[in-house]
């Protein structure tokens, strides 16, 4: 499954480089950088595995339980087992690696610590 990307000025916000909406991953710095498509790829991959709805009531789900635990917007993202696993499969070239739509599931772990 290959994304549709599209470049766009005023979403994500700026503070913001991509973000996936299936099928689509938005951006709007001036170029999308191979780390960010490659990071971008792993959430198509985990919403198509998911059916697309779940992975957006779990995302959710992830980040509120966050925010409570942390009290932090980027600590409660940055503890989202798909965040965490889009960032651990980032640097993978290999696509075998980065279609690991289920590999967020060992991440749930380290979200909870």
């Amino acid at each position: 499954m290959l994304p549709i990307i599209l470049h766009t000025r005023r979403f994500p916000p700026k503070k913001f480089i991509a973000i996936t909406l299936f099928p689509f991953i938005f951006y709007n710095s001036e170029q999308l950088g191979d780390t960010d498509l490659r990071h971008e790829t792993v959430h198509i991959w985990q919403q198509l595995a998911l059916l697309i709805i779940p992975f957006y009531i779990l995302y959710l789900s992830f980040w509120i339980i966050g925010l409570i635990r942390h009290k932090s917007l980027l600590k409660a993202y940055k503890n989202i087992p798909f965040e965490i696993s889009a960032y651990k499969l980032e640097s993978q070239h290999n696509t075998k690696k980065i279609t690991q739509a289920f590999h967020w599931v060992k991440c749930i772990k380290k979200s909870l610590s």
